[in-house]
This record gives C-alpha cells, sequence and structure tokens, in this order.
C-alpha cells in the first residue's frame, strides 16, 4: 500500500529512489531531484524496489522531460 510522500522518506530511501529513478529514465540525478522535491509523489520502497502509482510515474516521467527541456 503507498502511503508513503517523497517528503517523508528518510534520506537514505530518497538517494536510493532518486538513483533508481534516473537509471530508469536516463537523467541525470539532479533533475530527476529536483522534481521529486517539487511533486512529492506516493512511493514506497521494500526489497530494493520502488513502488509508485503507475499514473503518478507518467506525470512525474513527463516532469522531468518538461524539467531536462527547460535546462538544455
Amino acid at each position: 500500500m503507498l502511503n508513503t510522500y517523497y517528503r517523508n522518506l528518510t534520506k537514505k530511501e530518497k538517494q536510493f529512489a532518486i538513483k533508481r529513478i534516473a537509471s530508469k529514465t536516463y537523467f541525470t540525478e539532479e533533475i530527476v531531484e529536483k522534481v521529486l522535491k517539487r511533486y512529492n509523489p506516493l512511493m514506497e520502497i521494500k526489497d530494493n524496489r520502488i513502488a509508485i502509482h503507475k499514473n503518478s510515474y507518467h506525470k512525474l516521467v513527463r516532469e522531468i522531460y518538461k524539467e531536462y527541456s527547460m535546462t538544455a
């Protein structure tokens, strides 16, 4: 069950989430971190996996692309 917002994760869990999402989307960790702080989705981290709702993940990826296009 997704019941934890990104801001409420521990520092170690935040770093893990940033690394995993950055590796799956092929963007830098700085861009992913900036978007995660702004968007703050519900997510769960268990057994070295990140669980996030499908629609939230797609919106997060869209926001990452927007942020990347603004900085490029």
